[in-house]
This record gives C-alpha cells, sequence and structure tokens, in this order.
C-alpha cells in the first residue's frame, strides 16, 4: 500500500518568530508549526523580512518576504500594509505549491495575519484549506489600550494618538479580518471568550469554531541585542513583568502598585523585560512616580528564560487579551506564584487562590495587596506556584493538542 503524503501546511504569522519584534502571534506560530510537523506534515512559517528567503528553522521552514509600498521601496511592517503584504503572501504561497507540484494545501492564520489565506480561497486554482487560529479582535485590543492610556500617566498626546487610530485604521481593518473570519473554513480557539467577542462583534455562528488546547514552550529568538544585560548580577529576589509593552499590558497599573508598595516600605525590586511603543513612556512614569530606583527596564530579551526562573513572582497587569497570554502560560510551566488580572481568557488559566491571585483590572491597590501578601507568606507562595504548574501540565500538554489538531488534519 503507498503511503499517502500528509497534505503541506502553511503557516502565517506575519513578523518572523526569531526577529526581536516578533510577539506572541509569532512564538504560537513557532510552537503550533513544531506540533503540526510532528504529525508528519511540510510545515512553512510565513512572515516579512528584511530580504526574501527560505531558512530551514526547527519547526520546519521560514518563508521571508520582502513587504515593500509599491514604487516607494518603503518597507511595510504595520499592520495597515495588511492587504499589500498579504498579497504578496498569497503570491508567494502559490508559487511554492507550484514549485512543488501541491494540488492541494493548507493555510493557517495567525489572527489578522491570515488574510492572505482568504485571498487564496478565492482566487487559487489549487484546493485550499483555510484555517485561522484568532485569539482576539482588531477592535477589542486597540480599545484595551485606549483605555489603559490614562492622561495622567503618559499625557494627552498618546490617548489622541490611539483614539485616532481606533475610530479610523481598527475600523478598516475590522472590516478586511470580517473578510477574513467569513473565508475560513474553521477558525480556530483556545477560549470560550475569544469565541465570545468575535460571535458579538462580527456575527460569526459558534458552530465554525474549533477548540483546542494552547500550547506554548519558551524558546531563545535568534536575535542580535544592543543592550547587555548581566543576568549573574541580578537581585536575590525581584518581580518579573515580561511582555511587549503595548498600552493594553497595563505596565502603568503595575508601576503604580510598586509606588503602592514602596510607601510600605516594600523593597524587593521590579524587572520589566520587553520592548515595544510604551518602553519609553513607561521609563518616564517610573521616574515621575519616584520609583525609578526599585524598577528595572531591561528592553527586548531574546531569552526570558533565567529571568523567570530566578523571580519570586510574576506579576501580570493586562487589561485586554481577547483569550490568555503567552507569558502567563510562561510563568506556569515554570511554577511561579502568579498576580494577574481577571481579564478575558486569563480567568480560564487561573483559579483565583489556587494557580494564582486574580485582582479586577486597572486597580493597582488589588495588586499591590495580592503581591505584599505572597511575598510576605512563603508557603502561599509556594502554594500558587505548585498549583500554577500542576495547571500547566494538566491543560497545556503539546501531546493533548497534538491529538486535537490531528483529528481536525484527518478531515482533509
Amino acid at each position: 500500500m503507498i503511503k499517502k503524503d500528509k497534505t503541506p501546511v502553511f503557516i502565517i504569522s506575519g513578523k518572523s518568530p526569531l526577529s526581536a519584534s516578533g510577539g506572541g502571534y509569532s512564538s504560537f506560530a513557532f510552537n503550533l508549526a513544531k506540533i503540526i510537523k510532528k504529525l508528519g506534515h511540510t510545515v512553512y512559517i510565513v512572515a516579512l523580512g528584511n530580504e526574501t528567503k527560505q531558512t530551514k528553522i526547527d519547526a520546519g521552514k521560514l518563508l521571508l518576504f520582502k513587504a515593500t509600498l509599491p514604487l516607494l521601496n518603503v518597507n511595510i511592517y504595520a499592520l495597515p500594509g495588511l492587504p499589500i503584504y498579504s498579497i504578496i503572501f498569497a503570491r508567494g504561497i502559490q508559487k511554492i505549491a507550484d514549485q512543488n507540484g501541491y494540488k492541494k494545501f493548507i493555510v493557517w492564520g495567525i489572527g489578522p495575519w491570515g488574510l492572505a489565506g482568504a485571498f487564496l480561497k478565492i482566487f487559487s486554482k489549487s484546493k485550499v484549506t483555510f484555517y485561522d487560529n484568532y485569539f482576539t479582535t482588531i477592535r477589542h485590543e486597540w480599545w484595551g489600550g485606549v483605555r489603559a492610556l490614562r492622561i495622567k500617566d503618559y499625557g494627552l498626546w498618546p490617548k489622541i494618538k490611539y483614539l485616532a487610530i481606533y475610530f479610523t485604521i481598527a475600523q478598516y481593518l475590522a472590516l478586511l479580518e470580517k473578510i477574513t473570519l467569513k473565508r475560513t473554513d474553521k477558525i480556530i480557539t483556545n477560549y470560550s471568550s475569544t469565541e465570545q467577542i468575535i460571535n458579538k462583534e462580527f456575527g460569526i455562528d459558534f458552530k465554525k469554531f474549533y477548540r483546542t488546547h494552547s500550547y506554548v514552550q519558551i524558546y531563545k529568538r535568534r536575535v542580535k541585542i544592543s543592550n547587555s544585560n548581566d543576568f549573574t548580577k541580578l537581585p536575590a529576589k525581584y518581580l518579573f513583568f515580561f511582555s511587549r509593552q503595548d498600552p493594553r499590558k497595563g505596565v502603568n497599573f503595575l508601576l503604580h502598585a510598586m509606588k503602592i508598595l514602596s510607601e510600605r516600605d516594600f523593597k524587593i525590586p521590579l524587572i520589566i523585560a520587553g520592548g515595544g511603543d510604551m518602553l519609553k513612556y513607561n521609563m518616564k512614569l517610573a521616574t515621575k512616580l519616584k520609583i525609578e530606583k526599585n524598577v528595572k527596564f531591561f528592553g527586548f530579551v531574546n531569552d526570558t528564560e533565567p529571568l523567570m526562573k530566578g523571580c519570586a513572582l510574576f506579576a501580570f497587569p493586562s487589561i485586554e487579551e481577547g483569550s490568555s497570554a503567552l507569558t502567563i502560560h510562561e510563568a506556569m510551566e515554570m511554577g511561579l506564584p502568579i498576580v494577574t488580572t481577571a481579564c478575558d481568557g486569563i480567568v480560564e488559566d487561573i483559579k483565583n487562590g489556587k494557580s494564582g491571585i486574580l485582582v479586577p483590572m486597572e486597580n493597582p491597590e488589588a495588586m499591590a495587596n495580592a503581591i505584599e501578601d505572597i511575598i510576605r507568606n512563603p508557603n502561599l507562595a509556594k502554594k500558587l506556584g505548585r498549583g500554577a504548574k500542576e495547571a500547566y501540565k494538566k491543560t497545556f500538554n503539546s501531546n493533548l493538542v497534538k491529538r486535537e489538531l490531528g483529528k481536525l488534519l484527518q478531515k482533509i
């Protein structure tokens, strides 16, 4: 009996999972690709790059496409360029499919980056199956940013800028999201919260969702960084936050919590890792609150594992996720005591008092109280860390996700 080749899969992550600007979507794409590769499929990760090239990585093949504005030769990486690079992605995927003789293939989008899949679904002569992993919507995400940008923390300009983007670019991108979601064969989700958001915003029937467990494994990004933080000189005990610093991550509320703790003579410092638009604003806010000596900003870190292993507590003050957050999963895997907000899908991961402490969003005092309770109670810290690790093992299991994705892919 001749063994039938499994359908090749093109995962569109938008940004390279090995770059400094990759973020959660590309991290998820990298882990997804590794699982699908183990199922025996040829896997490509499709992303933007400084040049067009194809390279082999642990998760399969990385297809990088240089996206430039026509005639101007200007690189575009922001979401407003979505239609342009989606056309570039679609043409590139079709070219690879033709070169390899793929009569059918799967396009697997990650959030709005899956628009290329909708284009291929409409125009490709090949048989295209289109899935899209979704976590949140653009409008939901940007409104979270608007909420977080308090004028007293950041001034008027960032608030005006985000409001302007929300009422213009975000609305335009929402139309593209609707096209993408309507054209999918299945919308892959990991959280009930995501399904509720998409259903409410776009009226997508719940039957179109295919929910799987989530899975993430910490990996080191292969990128040179200019900062040179010495991880051998870390404080004996410190709090830790790690994420790209978008407004919706709520770092300002964590800084206010640190201000409250400093007034209580709480001496444990906070390390903040991650780049992003709000990094310089958050550094200024720390100075404004007079806590700059107790807060260390590391900027982008390509390998957070040493920082995660050494911290006494992981704090995550997000006010918008749509689903949950990969950094929460990483902290759970490490068995860290976690203080986070009751935000979107985070409440589906963290059980209050068992695998972490949940506090209300935009409430620095509640976060400060929870942090202090855990640090001053080592037994509670051990209990929460143990509960987080046990919950991770039960829920974020690669073999479990492999079975769920295997069932889906067998139908093709």
